[in-house]
């Protein structure tokens, strides 16, 4: 038998989308419209609920590899992780030409 067990339906079909995504990302994104939009799907809150479950796991996980620590230990580095992230892709997003007082550089 192949059930799915209910509790973590969301977070392998996260899986599945992810598996997918590396290896053809417009066949992900088809096989996401069509998960999001078909009536007998899971629809968006379901592949919403998985990503954040399956990114939170992930998350945890390179937390780990920095050493043994507590579970609010885990979540702190997590969280300075997603703001490290979140600063890089802000500096990204301004390119090349952003002026450090937030002007857009040369004109």
């Amino acid at each position: 038998m192949d059930e799915t067990n209910p509790a973590t339906a969301d977070t392998e079909l996260a899986v599945e989308c992810l598996a997918l995504w590396l290896q053809d990302r417009q066949r992900a994104i088809d096989h996401i419209a069509n998960l999001e939009f078909d009536p007998s799907g899971p629809g968006p809150t379901s592949l919403i609920v998985g990503l954040l479950n399956l990114s939170s796991w992930l998350l945890l996980s390179l937390a780990e590899t920095e050493g043994e620590a507590t579970e609010v230990d885990l979540v702190e580095r997590s969280t300075t992780i997603l703001h490290k992230l979140s600063e890089r892709l802000t500096e990204e997003q301004a390119g090349p030409h952003a002026t450090t007082e937030g002007g857009s550089g040369p004109e």
